[in-house]
């Protein structure tokens, strides 16, 4: 539904204003990089890899984003990845760039808390999850900044095998408290009432959740070909 192409847009826009941390379990960072810039060019990943892109274009782009990516730092997860070294990373990226906060993104959860031998112990699947989203909401409390963290559904409610693209919040995969911890939660499911031409898709952006102000619907037009998503739009 692209949960990972709306983090990076954010992550994007969110470097006009502070540094910003992306930890990657589900793609390896200069892929994550690769697609960046790609969005911004408005160009094909795949032509990319394939060989038929305009260099020259892709070029003059990485030129122009630069100051972008400078703002960006991409980390790579694995098993051996602790909250505390990502605090880390956080910290330093804010001293570098003087800055009193930052933005943590995480893609995404249960991988990490699948593969984490830190929380591996005789603990679940579903107990990990659970006490990795506590160590992330800690982190977000100590640093002062916003964490998002992406996540999958279970499967009776996401969009894959007989799923119905539920937007519900009991729906997020091997957790009973993810949606009470969270201050703010994101749905991305197919739109049921709005149409788009192929290869761009129609999906709905439903905030579920929101300690902070309204919930709502918003209608969004995803190109999994560019890797852009941007809201439909209106007459």
């Amino acid at each position: 539904m692209g949960k990972s192409t709306l983090a990076l847009q954010i992550a994007t826009a969110a470097t006009t204003d502070v540094p910003v941390v992306i930890v990657t379990f589900e793609h390896a960072p200069a892929n994550v990089t690769l697609k960046l810039l790609c969005a911004r060019a408005g160009v094909n990943l795949r032509d990319v890899q394939r060989g038929y892109v305009d260099l020259a274009k892709l070029r003059h782009t990485a030129e122009v984003w630069a100051p972008v990516g400078q703002r960006l730092a991409v980390v790579e997860g694995s098993s051996q990845l602790t909250v505390v070294q990502v605090c880390a990373q956080a910290r330093r990226a804010m001293r570098q760039h003087q800055d009193e906060r930052c933005l943590v993104i995480v893609d995404y959860l249960q991988l990490w808390a699948k593969v984490a031998e830190d929380l591996r112990g005789n603990f679940s699947v579903r107990e990990r999850v659970d006490m990795l989203g506590g160590l992330l909401r800690e982190l977000a409390l100590g640093l002062h900044s916003p964490v998002l963290a992406l996540a999958s559904q279970n499967r009776s409610a996401g969009n894959y095998g007989n799923g119905k693209g539920s937007a519900a919040l009991d729906s997020l995969k091997e957790s009973g408290d993810l949606e009470y911890a969270a201050d703010v939660v994101l749905f991305l499911t197919e739109a049921q009432d709005q149409m788009a031409t192929p290869p761009a898709r129609a999906v709905e952006l439903t905030v579920a959740k929101n300690r902070h102000g309204d919930t709502g619907k918003v209608g969004l037009i995803f190109r999994p070909d560019l890797g852009t998503m941007r809201e439909e739009a209106r007459p």
